[in-house]
C-alpha cells in the first residue's frame, strides 16, 4: 500500500509531464530531433517514476533510463508500451553505419505518450490532474 508521501512524491512527478512534453514538442518541431528525444524520455521516465512510488518494481533502477529499459524488458506490461520504451532508449546512431529507423509518422513523443497512457490507466488517481 502506498504511503501519503508516496502520492505526494507520484503526483510531483506526474505534474513535470506536461512542460516536459510540451517543451520536447517544441524542440521536435524546431528541428532539434536530440533535445525532443531527451525531453520524450524524461516525461515518460517521470511516468514511470510516479508510477514506481505507487507500486514499486525490483529491477528498475533508480534514473529514467534505467526505468524505460527495464520496462522494455518487462513481460508483465503490454507489448506496445514495452516497443516505445525500447525505441526510447536506442540511440539514433549507436555506431558508425547503423542507424535505428522509427516507423513511418512515429516520433519519441508519440513513444512518450504510449507509455504514459499505459500508467495513467493503471494510476486514474494521478492522471485525473492531467
Amino acid at each position: 500500500m502506498a504511503t501519503v508521501a508516496g502520492v505526494q512524491t507520484a503526483s510531483a512527478h506526474w505534474a513535470q509531464i506536461g512542460p516536459e512534453l510540451a517543451g520536447a514538442d517544441e524542440a521536435w518541431r524546431s528541428g532539434n530531433a536530440g533535445r525532443g528525444r531527451v525531453g520524450a524520455r524524461r516525461a515518460a521516465g517521470m511516468a514511470l517514476k510516479a508510477w514506481l512510488c505507487l507500486q514499486p518494481r525490483d529491477g528498475y533502477g533508480t534514473s529514467f533510463m534505467h526505468h524505460l529499459g527495464a520496462l522494455a524488458d518487462d513481460e508483465s506490461v503490454a507489448y506496445g508500451a514495452r516497443e516505445a520504451a525500447w525505441r526510447l532508449c536506442a540511440r539514433p546512431v549507436p555506431e558508425a553505419g547503423f542507424q535505428l529507423a522509427l516507423p513511418a509518422g512515429l516520433t519519441p513523443l508519440d513513444d512518450a505518450r504510449t507509455i504514459i497512457d499505459l500508467i495513467s490507466a493503471e494510476l486514474p488517481a494521478l492522471s485525473a490532474g492531467r
